[in-house]
């Protein structure tokens, strides 16, 4: 999602009457792998009745160990959709956070993310909040982007990414 202080408001969400923060873009990516509760009754004594009664869950997607695909690709192709949205230079973006409690590296994947878009000018960091943190992210960007008297270098175009793959950690033999 792509954050900025002055401007159009392009999807009519602002974050409040006063502050002129305004949402201008936004994007997703979801992982290619996708798992049915059909695909899970060969792995764990369910049905997807059972499943759906419950949860309201017909599928998921899951980000597999191995492969293409990375959190902080599937973040990268997500900002580059909320950029493209935004019509916002990447060399215009002041920040990204990327809000993520799974992330590839250890160290976080804002930076990757960050660079991989050509957000060259970039503060990059990630947030991690688990449920919350994409909330918690907006929160933080707002806050850096309504307080310039905090920074000699005014905080005006934000990208926030929420990113996740906890299927990573979940044991699919316990229901």
């Amino acid at each position: 999602m792509t954050l900025r202080t002055k401007g159009s408001d392009k999807l009519g969400v602002s974050a409040g009457p006063t502050t002129g923060i305004h949402l201008l873009g936004t994007g997703s990516s979801t992982p290619k792998t996708y798992i049915s509760n059909t695909d899970l009754e060969d792995v764990v004594e369910t049905s997807d009745e059972w499943i759906m009664t419950r949860t309201g869950i017909g599928g998921r997607r899951v980000l597999l160990h191995e492969g293409e695909e990375s959190l902080s690709s599937l973040g990268t192709e997500s900002g580059r959709q909320a950029l493209e949205m935004s019509k916002v230079d990447p060399l215009d973006i002041d920040m990204v956070i990327n809000c993520c409690s799974s992330p590839d590296d250890i160290f976080g994947d804002a930076t990757t993310i960050s660079s991989s878009l050509g957000c060259h000018n970039a503060v990059a960091f990630d947030l991690t909040a688990a449920c919350s943190g994409f909330l918690f992210g907006i929160v933080t960007a707002t806050n850096f982007m309504s307080s310039p008297m905090t920074s000699p270098r005014p905080v005006r175009n934000v990208l926030v990414v929420g990113s996740d793959a906890l299927s990573r950690w979940v044991d699919w033999t316990d229901r």
